[in-house]
């Protein structure tokens, strides 16, 4: 007997749904691409339970005949390829037609359309990929199609669902994504019967202004080049506005939003020197290019793309951007053509050296030698891995191996506590940012802002658990505009920011009111503060596991960020007094050897270390 057989079409369709229909947020844009294929003026879509529950997109677009209604629903059947050649030629966002198919093998699916004209609609209903159940509807003209109980027939898929939270901001992103790219069409998004975006048809600043928020969007500057029969248009942010993620970095490469990791680092080589450590800029970038010089047929689900000119378009962004960085104008109007600037010499730390104005970034770019990086494009995925630090679970903070600071064997130093009946004596601070100081037997270096921030994060969760936590209300309360995705992570997380002494309350729309902070917080720039906040939860969410502690992972997260916030800086002066108490304050609570992050607070360096290193016996 032959052990090679073929499948039959259900389990076909449902090892395609793996591929295309990843997450509940991958079956809307399937959706929403095929209501903006279709024409469509508005796009409404409703989440209920993370897309676990319900999934609806509806439309106003041209609709489907009956007999366009049954086919749309078999698998491989498209109005929108029908030779080899049309695969380089491409108008629309689809083209496998075989979205529609495997997401109704997953689910309970139901279609309803109505083409311009027709006196009555079509509905279709398919349960778990079996045979279509097809009569005729009363409704208005355009597509309405839900998905109910997804995944219901594959638990392995459903499974590995990541918590509710996360898998609606992953629809919020998608939403917000094509409301960004299709300024001319109206959005409505709600989730669990509450409206989390609505955006009128407008211009693409006025998009801009409604999604990011007006604050944000005077801010950022206009991107506009033609080169070599590259496109790049959209808005960047002015050195002086960062993010602490890469979240706000986004691509659309004939109007399809994309994930490529070369035009991140494109984006961040025209930066280069002019961005803080681990801080990233905001950009919404639209490269157009010819159809027959990008490939969108190397990802099941379409994200990701290839140019036959990589190279090229990687030089074109930097130009762009470049361009809008000199640029004086923070309007959302277009620009000038861009001069390439003159070479000259500039010191090495000229450009970092930079103050906050625009000008003087203008001023800087003028003068500064431009020479495109020569590392591989691969190179930002690199720095991305990098640039940010997981934080630690509180049940690995007590356990961390020496090596995880590469500490090697040998060495002579050691991250470990301090007994707190050893003498302690010459207190000193070195570069404004390490304590040092001795016992009869060994020497000790501290960095001042871990060990801060251990001592802040412990006092915090004290104050947290016994409910004696210290807040400080605002004489005035701060305003807080976000943008349609932060704005859905801070409603998921307004009761975890209470309880760590942080009042917030909705104001309308995305802006938010913070009436309080705890008492380590009070002085600090509040704004910022949540921002930055929304930015490491929204990170933190997006790679978040479905978990009962859901709650105690924000928690811990929020605390470690306040903790972090809070803390004494690298480069701030200390008296011998400040620096003696937080040493002691380590020692005597005996708390880990780490920060809340991760990193070593103390290391310790033996005296016979010493002597060994300097030879002596």
């Amino acid at each position: 007997m032959s052990k090679i057989k073929v499948l039959p079409e259900k389990v076909i369709n449902q090892i395609a749904a793996g591929e295309v229909v990843e997450r509940p947020s991958s079956v809307i844009k399937e959706l929403m691409e095929n209501s903006l294929d279709a024409k469509a003026t508005w796009v409404e879509v409703e989440v209920q339970d993370g897309g676990r529950k319900l999934l609806k997109v509806s439309d106003d677009g041209e609709g489907m005949s009956p007999e366009d209604a049954k086919l749309a629903v078999l698998k491989h059947a498209t109005s929108k390829v029908y030779t080899v050649d049309d695969l380089s030629q491409l108008h629309t966002f689809g083209f496998r037609g075989e979205a529609l198919s495997s997401i109704a093998s997953v689910s309970h699916f139901e279609l309803s359309t109505r083409p311009k004209g027709a006196m009555s609609g079509t509905l279709v209903k398919i349960k778990g990929g079996d045979a279509a159940k097809i009569t005729e509807t009363g409704r208005p003209e355009g597509t309405t199609i839900s998905i109910s109980n997804l995944f219901f027939n594959t638990p392995a898929r459903l499974k590995f669902m990541k918590k509710e939270s996360t898998e609606e901001n992953h629809i919020v992103s998608v939403v917000t994504n094509f409301a960004l790219a299709f300024p001319q069409v109206n959005f409505k998004l709600t989730v669990d019967g509450k409206e989390a975006l609505r955006v009128s048809a407008s211009d693409f600043a006025g998009r801009v202004s409604s999604i990011f928020g007006k604050d944000l969007s005077k801010s950022l500057l206009p991107v506009d080049l033609a080169l070599n029969n590259i496109k790049i248009t959209g808005v960047v942010s002015a050195p002086t506005i960062t993010k602490s993620t890469r979240e706000n970095m986004l691509f659309f490469v004939n109007r399809r939003w994309v994930s490529n990791p070369s035009l991140g680092y494109a984006v961040m080589a025209a930066f280069h020197t002019l961005l803080p450590t681990r801080r990233f800029p905001v950009s919404i970038l639209f490269i157009e290019v010819p159809e027959n010089e990008v490939d969108v047929n190397v990802h099941p689900t379409k994200k990701e793309i290839k140019f036959s000119r990589d190279r090229e378009v990687f030089d074109v962004i930097v130009k762009a951007v470049r361009g809008a960085l000199l640029s004086s104008s923070g309007s959302l109007q277009p620009l000038a053509p861009v001069v390439e600037p003159t070479a000259s010499q500039p010191g090495p730390y000229e450009a970092a050296r930079l103050s906050s104005s625009v000008a003087n970034v203008q001023e800087s770019l003028a003068t500064m030698a431009w020479t495109a990086p020569t590392a591989p494009l691969n190179l930002y995925d690199k720095l991305a891995q990098n640039s940010s630090a997981q934080p630690m679970t509180a049940g690995s903070l007590h356990t961390t191996a020496i090596e995880d600071f590469n500490l090697a064997k040998g060495s002579g130093l050691q991250a470990r506590r301090i007994d707190p009946d050893t003498p302690l004596y010459n207190f000193s601070q070195l570069f404004n940012t390490f304590i040092v100081f001795q016992s009869d037997s060994e020497m000790f270096i501290a960095d001042q802002h871990t060990v801060h921030e251990r001592l802040n994060y412990e006092r915090l969760m004290k104050g947290v658990r016994e409910k004696s936590l210290e807040v400080q209300p605002l004489l005035v309360p701060a305003t807080v505009e976000v943008s349609t995705k932060e704005a859905q992570v801070l409603k998921n997380s307004l009761d975890i920011l209470m309880e760590l002494g942080m009042e917030v309350a909705p104001f309308g729309g995305n802006t938010f009111l913070v009436r309080s902070v705890p008492a380590d917080l009070s002085g600090k720039d509040v704004v910022t503060l949540m921002k930055d906040l929304l930015d490491d939860l929204a990170s933190q969410d997006a790679t978040g596991v479905k978990s009962t502690n859901r709650l105690d992972q924000l928690r811990e997260r929020t605390a470690t960020f306040m903790s972090c916030r809070s803390a004494v800086m690298a480069g701030d002066r200390l008296n011998e007094d400040q620096m003696k108490g937080m040493v002691n304050q380590m020692r005597a609570a005996n708390l880990p050897f780490t920060c809340p992050h991760g990193r070593p607070t103390i290391l310790s360096i033996p005296l016979s270390e010493l002597y060994r290193r300097f030879d002596r016996h």
